[in-house]
């Protein structure tokens, strides 16, 4: 028999272990378990009927399309309201980047198609230029990035340098849900999406800054969508891989890239893509500064550039982590001043990245 002691420790024992199991369990529920697994198999077959036409109408009232709103900055909200829709019903830990199409509510589905009409809408956009509180939310949002011992092909070859366009890569390192239309389009990936994304891309010349093993264009063909060329700006990629992208070993900062690209067939681009590359791997201000320039100069009347994550450099002192900073924001509040540019920050997977759109016409 126990002592009243012994028994005493044990129910107290018992208690505790009850308690840290009821924890984890919460915690496993609200945060762990992968979004894909939250709908068993009998949600799936039992998931009741949406009434189409109440979706359509829910969807225009969160996601109508304002006058003289561009395509990239309605883009950009309409992603937000879906967001925000989804994380009511999933919680506050929802994570886009593990969401496949087939785990998207129907009634979200409908709304994402009806957001994709509103965004094929041609209209004309007017030059809004920055407030004061505009560049000082640019200013707060750019992160800094360590580019650590990454010096070569080799050491760059040991980070995430085969991002896809669409597909989702297994792992559970965040980098490999992390996709080029997921970090610099749009949160999600349906088949209208995949239409949509065909209608703006076809026929176009897409130009990667430090796309490192990119074979974007195989994937793109794949899905139907067929751009006029993608080339990749890498200047640490040796032993161009079958079926990869095209490679051209140049620095996006060099201060002979135009002539470098003209020279290479290249002479304007329709859209700039920058994932986890330039401004964040450059450690010289000016060559931030002639980053921004070279981009300006290549992209063609109505083009975009994509920049995600938002960074600069972080190693050495405080001083010079600075100076990267205020490099990337006056080269912004250049761009700004010419009246060419709406100039959009973008929140997606958990990070800022910024939008450069080259407005085709403006007005006053």
């Amino acid at each position: 028999m126990l002592g009243e002691i012994e028994k005493n420790l044990f129910l107290f024992f018992i208690i505790i272990q009850s308690g840290t199991n009821l924890f984890k369990k919460i915690m496993i529920s609200e945060k762990y378990i992968p979004l894909e697994n939250i709908f068993n198999k009998d949600d799936k077959k039992e998931k009741p009927s949406v009434n189409a036409e109440q979706a359509l109408l829910e969807g225009k009232k969160i996601t109508e399309r304002q006058m003289e709103e561009s395509q990239v900055s309605y883009l950009q909200r309409a992603g937000e309201a879906v967001t925000k829709k989804l994380k009511e019903k999933f919680g506050n830990f929802f994570d886009p980047c593990r969401l496949k199409e087939e785990n998207l509510p129907q009634d979200v589905v409908i709304m994402i198609e009806y957001i994709v009409a509103e965004a094929l809408k041609l209209q004309e956009s007017s030059v809004i230029f920055f407030k004061n509180e505009t560049i000082n939310n640019i200013e707060k949002s750019i992160g800094y990035h360590d580019r650590g011992k990454l010096i070569d092909s080799a050491s760059f070859d040991k980070t995430q340098r085969s991002r896809k366009f669409f597909e989702i890569q297994s792992g559970k390192v965040a980098a490999k849900r992390e996709t080029y239309w997921n970090t610099l389009f749009f949160s999600y990936n349906t088949k209208a999406i995949r239409e949509f994304a065909k209608k703006i891309l076809d026929d176009k010349t897409i130009v990667l800054l430090g796309g490192g093993r990119s074979q974007l264009k195989k994937e793109l063909a794949e899905n139907n969508i067929v751009p006029r060329e993608i080339v990749n700006i890498d200047p640490f990629v040796e032993n161009v891989e079958e079926g990869a992208d095209r490679v051209i070993s140049l620095s996006a900062s060099d201060d002979n890239f135009i002539d470098r690209m003209s020279k290479e067939g290249i002479v304007g681009a329709d859209e700039i893509w920058a994932e986890y590359s330039v401004p964040a791997y450059l450690e010289d201000p000016k060559e931030i500064q002639q980053l921004i320039q070279n981009i300006d100069a290549l992209l063609v009347d109505g083009g975009i550039a994509r920049i995600w994550p938002l960074e600069v450099g972080g190693s050495g002192e405080d001083k010079d982590r600075i100076s990267r900073k205020e490099a990337l924001v006056d080269s912004i509040k250049k761009l700004n001043t010419t009246g060419k540019y709406q100039i959009i920050l973008q929140k997606t997977a958990g990070r800022v990245g910024i939008i450069l759109h080259k407005l085709a016409q403006s007005r006053e």
